[in-house]
């Protein structure tokens, strides 16, 4: 089936659907060829693959600290009714909490390309499906399961309409290879990682 193709960035190949393409053992297939799609800093002159492996150390700690920072962020801007609750088990919150924090900037730096945001949007909800089967078979306390659900609603991770432009252009600017980063399924797949927090 073919894919809808970004219309902002007519360039970049279409965003891969969630479940088809998928390599052995459920692995994200590689990242596809190509230049590569939306802004690049000054940081990301080099591709992830070519960076030595010293400068890959320094990325990986400061990739670190961008997740602290996107997790307060989460907890602020997030209503009290949408919050994280836990689990149980604290592999899960964690990985419940990432996937939830990096979708907030996808979804939030996709919204002026309908196409591209609609098809983040799908794969969310795939996910986001693939992990609340896996929670209710997990016994999750019926709060905590409520609460993920209702954090991840695309709806509640995208600003509200009366949100400054400043903001959410900020946000954006603090992350300008976010359609990078989701090319190359460089985030949180729930419906991959989930299960082994579980075991």
């Amino acid at each position: 089936m073919p894919h809808p193709t970004p219309t902002a960035t007519p360039e970049a190949p279409p965003l891969p659907l969630r479940g088809e393409g998928m390599g052995a053992a459920g692995h994200p297939p590689e990242p596809r060829p190509g230049p590569e799609p939306g802004p690049r800093s000054a940081t990301s002159a080099t591709p992830p693959h070519q960076v030595p492996p010293g400068q890959a150390r320094v990325r990986q700690g400061q990739a670190r600290d961008g997740v602290a920072l996107i997790l307060a962020t989460l907890l602020l801007a997030t209503p009290s009714t949408a919050q994280i609750i836990p689990t149980g088990t604290p592999a899960a919150d964690i990985l419940l909490s990432q996937a939830i924090a990096e979708h907030r900037i996808f979804l939030t730096c996709s919204a002026l390309d309908p196409a591209t945001h609609r098809q983040i949007t799908e794969n969310w909800q795939r996910d986001v499906t693939a992990a609340a089967t896996l929670l209710k078979t997990h016994n999750t306390p019926p709060e905590a399961f409520a609460a993920f659900t209702t954090a991840a609603r695309p709806e509640n991770l995208i600003p509200a309409e009366d949100t400054p432009w400043a903001e959410v252009k900020g946000l954006c600017d603090t992350h300008p290879d976010w359609l990078q980063t989701y090319f190359e399924f460089n985030f949180t797949l729930l419906d991959i990682k989930l299960p082994q927090a579980f075991q």
